[in-house]
């Protein structure tokens, strides 16, 4: 088990506290470092930077039928690309830092499922082991 509430209720800041740096955050508390990338200056039309470096720093796509506790959940929430990082936290639930907000456990619900383009997990990882 994870004890991510550190990471609960922190105010978004872009490049620092964001979703990417929240799943950063989040990896370390499983001894597992998610090096940093320049984050692109609009999200609007961007390419996501967790698709694009996934597989170079140790992540394999998996369904989202298969989804266990610490996998990243990649959503479109409001851009043309998926943009949105969110850790799966187990019992239906996820960990993420929305824009403009704080970063919160919530459910799962099907506003979230619905606009899950991908589903991620590391390879060390307690999940993928």
């Amino acid at each position: 088990m994870v004890n991510y509430r550190s990471l609960v209720g922190r105010q978004w800041e872009y490049g620092k506290h964001d979703c990417f740096s929240l799943l950063q955050g989040y990896y370390q508390l499983l001894k597992i470092d998610i090096p940093d990338f320049p984050r692109p200056d609009s999200l609007e039309y961007t390419e996501s930077i967790f698709l694009k470096y996934a597989k170079t720093v140790g992540f394999e796509r998996v369904s989202f039928a298969d989804r266990r506790q610490h996998d990243v959940l990649i959503m479109r929430l409001g851009t043309r690309n998926p943009m949105h990082a969110a850790i799966y936290v187990g019992g239906d639930k996820i960990l993420h830092q929305r824009m403009n907000g704080i970063s919160a456990v919530e459910p799962l619900r099907q506003y979230y499922w619905r606009r899950t383009a991908a589903v991620y997990r590391h390879a060390t990882c307690p999940a993928g082991r």
